[in-house]
């Protein structure tokens, strides 16, 4: 309620029944658009928690893992452990620790270089950003015979799974094709016994799987292909 007849009056009535300090309603910060982190900008020889190169992180864990995942400056390790640490299944992590342990030496972003071709190309029109859809695509280049049936149902940002059918597909085939569905759209068609089980999963397709689900969660920056060099 005012007090004030003139409209002059009226607005400086206005000002000092505000709150100090504070702006009027309708003058808020506004975000249209997050600052994306670029793999310059996540050098760790820029980080305050950076001691030496030889000594590397002052941390026991890296306050900017997320970014640096998301941006393509982490190695392959670290994208995949960090996917995962909220799994506890014994079995699934004794399996983990053993391909992180091999990735160390050989890191394996992509199952081979057709696969590394196949998806750079299936992905070069498609949103990067939903990460969904790039862990699913992921999934269904690892095999020849799989992106076959599935590629040219990948239309306008989204695949048409219901339109789907396998044909002549191999085992490690059909297991790509249910985990892409499972990270797409969110069915339950694998479990994490089922990943801890080596007569179920092969090495080589269970670290395509966990490639994927660190897509899911970071993008495809978890898995940028290029030779990384861990500046922690």
């Amino acid at each position: 309620m005012y007090f004030s007849d003139s409209y002059e009056l009226r607005q400086l009535e206005k000002l000092m029944r505000s709150i100090p300090n504070f702006r009027p309603r309708g003058h808020g910060v506004v975000i249209l658009r997050r600052y994306e982190y670029t793999e310059k900008d996540c050098d760790c020889r820029a980080c305050p928690h950076h001691i030496s190169r030889k000594k590397g992180c002052g941390t026991d864990k890296c306050p900017c893992i997320n970014e640096r995942i998301t941006a393509g400056a982490a190695t392959l390790k670290e994208a995949v452990a960090e996917t995962m640490a909220a799994i506890q299944y014994p079995p699934f992590v004794k399996r983990l620790n053993q391909y992180l342990k091999e990735s160390e030496e050989n890191p394996m972003y992509f199952k081979n270089e057709k696969h590394r071709t196949t998806f750079t190309e299936a992905v070069a029109k498609l949103d990067k950003k939903d990460y969904a859809l790039m862990a699913a695509v992921y999934l269904l280049t690892a095999d020849c015979r799989l992106w076959s049936c599935t590629g040219r149902y990948v239309q306008r940002n989204e695949i048409l799974f219901e339109n789907i059918r396998l044909k002549g597909s191999t085992a490690n085939g059909y297991t790509l094709y249910c985990t892409a569905k499972d990270l797409y759209l969110g069915t339950k068609n694998l479990t994490v016994a089922d990943l801890a089980d080596t007569t179920i999963i092969e090495p080589k397709i269970f670290g395509v799987i966990c490639n994927a689900m660190a897509i899911r969660r970071y993008g495809v920056g978890a898995v940028k292909f290029k030779e990384r060099t861990d500046n922690r």
